[in-house]
């Protein structure tokens, strides 16, 4: 069976996409390894060996929600880190009825990217953050960074080379 980026919902609330993607898929790594500010040169090695440097990056996750008719926005940290052109907001509604706010922003840069990443794990608190093209995701959050790709061989060879920072808690390529 193969696998298609299509087929993850990005915007599920009860699901990331690493648990919506088959374990031969994914990756993980954590952002805690690295806070340390010697461990920045891997995450921007790793980071630019998912996205090459002229990549067409899209950068999307939710940016708030609404309690009633008050809308309540989650702090993105982003101002200063990204230049911020061709925003567009969706809303979408979950099963329970909450509705929820969220950004779309084409033309990243794979620097943007590291960037955002650098500052996550260095404890800015930001909301999750997916960055996009036809065949991966990476998505960031506080705790993790977790990539999806559709091309096994390929993620095969990024695991090996950052093999010693993948996390093997849930089932991924390395595990498989």
């Amino acid at each position: 069976m193969s696998f298609s980026i299509k087929q993850l919902d990005l915007f599920n609330t009860d699901s990331t996409i690493y648990f919506q993607t088959p374990a031969s898929h994914r990756l993980r790594l954590l952002t805690s390894d690295f806070e340390n500010n010697l461990n920045l040169p891997t995450l921007r090695e790793f980071v630019h060996s998912i996205f090459p440097v002229h990549s067409q990056i899209t950068m999307t996750g939710i940016i708030g929600y609404y309690i009633g008719s008050t809308r309540i926005w989650d702090k993105q940290h982003l101002k200063g880190v990204v230049k911020l052109s061709n925003w567009k907001e969706t809303y979408l509604v979950d099963e329970e009825g909450t509705q929820y706010m969220a950004m779309t922003v084409k033309d990243i840069t794979s620097q943007d990217v590291f960037a955002l990443c650098k500052q996550t794990a260095q404890g800015w608190r930001c909301s999750n953050l997916m960055f996009c093209t036809e065949d991966r995701i990476l998505y960031i959050s506080a705790d993790v960074f977790d990539l999806v790709m559709t091309d096994q061989k390929e993620l095969g060879g990024i695991c090996t080379k950052f093999s010693s920072w993948v996390d093997t808690y849930h089932p991924n390529i390395k595990t498989v």
